[in-house]
This record gives C-alpha cells, structure tokens and sequence, in this order.
C-alpha cells in the first residue's frame, strides 16, 4: 500500500468517526425527547454514555465495514485486509484523541473497538468477494 492509500485511510476513518458520532448524538436526542422525556439535565447527562455505548457498538461496525467495502472493492490491486487495519487504526487513534485517551484503555473500549475492527473485517472480506471473477 503506498502513501496515497494509507492517505485514504486516514480519511476514511475520519470519515467512519464523524458519521458514528452524528448516529450516536442523534441517538442520545431521540432517546431523551421521545423515549424518556421529562427529567432533568443531570439524568440525561448520566445516561447519555451507556446510550451512546450501545448505538456505537451496533452502528460503528456497520458504519466501518460499509467504508471499507465502499472503498476497496474496485481496487484489486489494494489488500482490502490491510486497508481495513489501517482505517480501523486510523479510527481508533481519532477516537482516543477526541477524548484526549482518557479512559480509553479500558475494557468496555476494547470490546466495542474489537466490534468495530470486526466490522471493517467483514467489508473487507466482502470486497474480496467482489472482486474475485465469477466461477463458471
């Protein structure tokens, strides 16, 4: 992979970032308008994480591994393995950075960035699929 590549990584996991924190605010707003409205802002403030934790562990997967699948199946000369690794790195250093790597390494992290890193996986291996000719 050359430096363009990797460049593209970057990108899109920057990319992959943005879109899963816009789903997870909206997230966090459709839950504390239209599924439990009318507490304080101390309560949605508490809660806001374990709601936030669950909307990134289901769409931040599917968010990376349509990236990555958008991104690599018309590139037969790019190992669309790699390049889910490194947009999965790439994103994962945004996201720690974003939050100045505060409790970041920890476990609850973990198993949600081992979703994402699965997620990215699964487009690659689905790039892989289309770009392999058709068997007769």
């Amino acid at each position: 992979m050359g430096v363009k590549d990797v460049a593209k990584a970057a990108g899109v996991g920057l990319l992959a970032l943005v879109i899963d924190f816009a789903i997870a605010t909206a997230t966090v707003l459709v839950w504390s308008f239209l599924i439990d409205p009318g507490h304080d802002q101390a309560y949605y403030t508490a809660g806001a994480p374990a709601i936030a934790t669950v909307s990134t562990r289901i769409a931040g997967p599917v968010i990376l591994g349509l990236l990555v699948l958008l991104f690599s199946r018309r590139r037969p000369d790019r190992n669309p393995f790699l390049f889910a690794l490194i947009v999965w790195i790439f994103y994962a250093l945004f996201d720690g950075a974003s939050v100045l790597f505060q409790h970041f390494f920890s476990v609850t992290i973990a198993i949600t960035m081992a979703l994402k890193l699965a997620g990215a996986l699964i487009g690659a291996a689905l790039a892989r699929a289309m770009l392999r000719p058709a068997q007769p």
